[in-house]
Formats: structure tokens, sequence, C-alpha cells
């Protein structure tokens, strides 16, 4: 339950953080892009169960997943390693993942 208020609080500050910076995903975003930028979340979201600390991303909602991204990109929420990868993503890069995440069953 916890996990859960957590999750439903980061996307909640999340979408208040994108409001305020003109949130949404690129429509040129390019899921083939998305794979191949993949391999580093992969590292840590491969293992992402309802029950770990580290969610599972696979067939996030597009909207969500360049929400929370870009809220760790400005660090508006916190957790150091996230806001250093997302840190290193261009919007383009972040639309594109989105893309793949949201079109992808965990393997």
């Amino acid at each position: 339950m916890r996990r859960l208020l957590v999750l439903a609080a980061t996307v909640a500050i999340a979408s208040a953080a994108a409001m305020r910076h003109g949130a949404g995903t690129s429509r040129a975003a390019d899921a083939e892009f998305g794979r191949y930028l993949a391999s580093e979340c992969l590292t840590c979201h491969r293992t992402g169960t309802a029950t770990s600390t580290i969610p599972n991303i696979f067939g996030m909602a597009e909207s969500t997943f360049g929400i929370v991204m870009r809220a760790y990109r400005g660090r508006e929420l916190p957790n150091p390693v996230m806001q250093n990868i997302a840190s290193r993503l261009t919007d383009e890069e972040i639309a594109a993942l989105a893309l793949y995440f949201s079109e992808t069953k965990q393997p």
C-alpha cells in the first residue's frame, strides 16, 4: 500500500511540474530510437515488479513517462540516480523512450 501511495504522489508531483514546463510527448517520437536508448533503462527496470522498489515502466502511458522523466530532469522528484540519467536526456529522447515503453511488454 505504501508503494502505491508513493507512486501516486510521484505522478501527482510530476504532473504538476509538467504543467509548469509544458509537458507532452513529441508527435515525432520514434519507437526504434527509444528501443536503442532503452538499454540503460533495462539495466534496472527489467526487474521492476509490483513488489520491488524499482517501478515497472513497461506499458506505462507515454504522457506519464514523459511527465515523470521531465520531473526527474528538473530535480522535482527525489532520486539521484534517476535525476542523473534524466539530466542527460533531451525532450526528443524522452519522447522516444516514452513511446517505446508504452508499446513494450516486460521481457
